[in-house]
């Protein structure tokens, strides 16, 4: 057990002093604090130690906001533990410590607050990994508080205004070191500025999304001006003498050809349009509406799915997993892996206990499979985790068990080295790695041999995917000649007399 080393008194109230670098840039409201102290005391003694500069007198290392509220409640002394003054830069590091610690626990520090904490500790020596695992962050996290901490832009402000949470701020830092499209982070800043509910990391990801295409569309709109290319006004994206040029020219091309372009919405590309020599029918009003309404979501669905993406990403972050959830869609995928697979469906009613129904393709049928594999989901979401794994792992693979009663599921290929193929050995090898690595299964002695036969039919094979060792001599036919010959494990398929002739 640790030593403690600190005594108690009771202190007049004027020598003990708040922290000069309390990272708590906010007290709070302390009414309530405060009649609670007066009503029954200071019930948490002050933690404190001796004044580096004010002889007599003490420093707050823990209890700053009780301090506060010890005065407005009319004490005049207050109970401290006094602590033995810590040397210069070990002091400074526990201080901001204990301020972490205990202000996360007690009244919440705010985001800004742990952030100037963080930096302190960086600023102090302390390294990045000691501080994230001192205080249960990522690195990645710590590295964004210390940044955030170091400015006072606007994303700075947003998130000390609390406008920013920290994973927006996250993709603003990102933003500004890695875009290489000029005034993209800055105006993206401009716009979350002016936001006064501030901007989660969706809406920031919109926004830069929105901004990226503005600024895509300012430079071809400059390109355009340069070639003296001509643009279309409103009417052109309906009016039924103007149709849109489908062909991949070139800008140039289009201007050469007469053609007029006009911006949709936020797109950054143009669409040029070519006067038509036959006039069509005019669109209606409703008619102009819907492809004026079409146009749009063209853009903007693009712009949405961005944010999406980031709040899903964001969410597998910083949501709590719920073992429900992942309960039941492993159990779905277990049934679904074994639906349509006669051999997976048995195998795996034998190991829940639930005989499958016989399938036939007929509607009938089909309902009492239906039914079979509801009663399986029940069973599967009532086991652990662990165990669903184990067995989905299992059902991806069992498929190829329908192939192992027959020899055919042994043979082997030239192609077994191919990434998307490699022939029916490939899946069996990896069924029986599963089989006998994660269930303890040992290879029947028929199952070698039926592995050596078909090995040694095709010299060719990836001898890498061999299961068994082959013995070093054996008895092979000739693919030339097809006399037996007696063959080592390298053998390539052709007795002496036709590999001379080959040559």
């Amino acid at each position: 057990m640790a030593k403690f080393n600190g005594r108690l008194e009771v202190l007049a109230l004027s020598s003990v002093h708040q922290h000069p670098d309390n990272i708590r840039e906010d007290l709070g409201e302390l009414d309530q604090l405060a009649g609670e102290i007066k009503a029954l005391g200071l019930m948490n003694p002050l933690l404190v130690y001796p004044h580096p500069v004010r002889a007599g007198d003490y420093v707050v290392q823990d209890g700053n906001r009780r301090r506060a509220a010890a005065a407005q409640a009319g004490l005049l002394e207050v109970p401290c533990v006094v602590l033995p003054e810590p040397s210069a830069e070990r002091g400074a590091r526990a201080d901001i410590e204990t301020m972490l610690t205990t202000g996360r626990n007690h009244r919440a520090l705010s985001e800004a607050e742990v952030s100037k904490g963080i930096q302190g500790l960086l600023d102090l020596g302390m390294d990045v990994t000691t501080v994230g695992k001192k205080f249960k962050m990522s690195r990645k996290e710590v590295q964004a508080r210390a940044k955030v901490a170091q400015k006072d832009d606007g994303v700075s402000k947003a998130y000390s205004a609390g406008r920013l949470r920290l994973d927006a701020v996250q993709r603003l830092q990102e933003l500004e070191e890695q875009s290489d499209i000029p005034e993209l982070y800055e105006r993206t800043v401009e716009r979350i500025e002016d936001m006064p509910n501030g901007a989660s990391v969706e809406t920031v990801e919109r926004v830069i999304a929105e901004t990226e295409m503005s600024i895509k569309k300012s430079q071809r709109e400059t390109e355009l001006k340069q070639l003296d290319a001509k643009e279309g006004d409103y009417e052109v994206s309906y009016s039924s003498a103007w149709s849109a040029v489908e062909d991949g020219m070139t800008d140039a091309e289009h201007v050469a050809a007469g053609h007029r372009y006009r911006f949709n919405y936020r797109d950054p590309e143009p669409i040029w349009y070519v006067k038509e020599k036959k006039v069509k029918p005019e669109l209606t009003e409703q008619e102009k509406a819907n492809k004026q309404t079409e146009a749009k979501l063209k853009s903007m669905l693009k712009i949405v799915q961005r944010s999406r993406i980031a709040f899903i990403k964001n969410a597998f972050e910083t949501v709590k997993p719920s073992e429900t959830v992942a309960k039941e869609a492993i159990a779905k995928k277990i049934a679904s892996e074994v639906r349509y697979s006669e051999e997976g469906r048995t195998i795996l009613g034998d190991v829940v206990g639930i005989k499958p129904p016989e399938f036939d393709g007929t509607t009938a049928s089909s309902e009492l499979l239906d039914r079979w594999n509801g009663e399986v989901h029940k069973h599967l979401v009532r086991q652990s985790m662990a165990y669903l794994g184990m067995l989905l792992a299992f059902a991806d693979q069992v498929s190829v068990e329908e192939s192992l009663g027959k020899l055919s599921g042994f043979e082997r290929s030239i192609y077994e080295s191919a990434p998307y193929s490699g022939g029916s050995w490939k899946n069996a090898r990896a069924y029986y790695a599963f089989l006998t690595e994660h269930l303890g299964y040992q290879l029947d002695i028929d199952e070698k041999l039926a592995m050596e036969y078909s090995a040694m039919n095709q010299p060719r094979r990836n001898r890498e995917m061999d299961l068994v060792p082959l013995p070093d001599e054996v008895t092979a036919t000739c693919g030339g000649c097809k006399q037996e010959v007696v063959a080592d494990s390298e053998w390539a398929g052709l007795c002496h007399d036709c590999q001379d002739e080959d040559e």
